[in-house]
């Protein structure tokens, strides 16, 4: 006796018909009966009398059906154990502040329709600290803008964009800046050792530009509203200033050199399995950043 017989007898005892059952499960009739016999023969009773051309379960067959039947749910429960267990697990994730302010929640609420039963456990906070969890193993998986190199993680690129220079309109005479004038606009930026400060940092240092922050924070509410204000010049993601270039609350300034962009990361330590539903989460979002 076998898992496909007891689908088989099952099936039959559904349709109550050899010709049904057949054209349901994709087989020939005389296979279905072969199988049916075979059963029969395995467990020495007949299960089902033929009354004009059709099967009907005896008292046998009826008693057979109720654990053959409890039998298959176990064992396609226990066939899906895998998969179930890694869904019922927590996953742990960590994403940079930026990227937990612009892509997190849709992404989230995308991965929760797909994986209801996942619980999430997540981190938002700067990327050094979110590399130093996924070293201590506190997270699975995390999205982070920009990255160097590392003989510990391994970095799939899920997005990109620009960043901006933005202020309060006529904060200088023209939008586009010279280098001499860099050196006399406010500046209001990212602390040291964000991926947002080292990116504009490193465009300043190849013009041979030092610049000093009038304003530094770790909020990217702060400069916005400082720079709403007028008191300067800040440097953030595309997304974050479109909503107030819209409205006209601030405005653009193109700075010389190349355009500054970044680009962002699903980061996981090296050699670590990457299970189905954490690969799920991980296209959400790269299907977000594709809106």
């Amino acid at each position: 006796m076998n898992i496909r017989q007891l689908e088989i007898f099952t099936a039959v005892a559904e349709t109550g018909s050899i010709t049904k059952t057949a054209e349901q499960m994709y087989l020939s009739q005389p296979a279905i009966s072969k199988t049916i016999r075979e059963l029969e023969t395995d467990i020495g009773v007949p299960l089902f009398d033929r009354i004009d051309n059709r099967l009907h379960l005896n008292s046998a067959g009826r008693a057979f059906r109720i654990r053959a039947t409890r039998l298959l749910t176990e064992f396609h429960e226990l066939a899906s154990f895998g998969r179930t267990q890694t869904q019922a697990l927590p996953l742990r994730v960590g994403t940079s502040m930026t990227i937990g302010q612009i892509s997190l929640p849709a992404a989230v609420t995308r991965f929760r329709q797909l994986y209801p039963d996942t619980p999430l456990k997540i981190y938002s906070e700067n990327v050094q600290r979110i590399k130093a969890r996924l070293l201590d193993g506190d997270v699975d998986v995390a999205f982070l803008e920009g990255f160097e190199s590392s003989q510990s993680f391994t970095a799939t690129p899920i997005s990109e964009y620009p960043l901006l220079a933005v202020g309060a309109p006529q904060l200088a005479p023209t939008n586009q800046l010279t280098k001499k004038e860099l050196l006399t606009v406010p500046f209001l930026l990212r602390e040291k050792g964000s991926t947002l400060r080292d990116h504009f940092d490193e465009q300043m240092h190849q013009m041979e530009i030092d610049i000093e922050p009038m304003l530094q924070s770790t909020s990217t509410a702060v400069l916005i509203n400082a720079a709403k204000a007028g008191l300067g010049l800040t440097i953030i993601p595309a997304p974050f200033a479109e909503p107030y270039l819209t409205e006209g609350t601030l405005q653009r300034y193109e700075l010389p050199g190349q355009e500054i962009r970044t680009i962002n990361y699903a980061i996981t330590l090296k050699g670590s399995a990457v299970s189905t539903v954490q690969q799920a989460l991980v296209d959400c979002f790269m299907r977000q950043s594709e809106q």
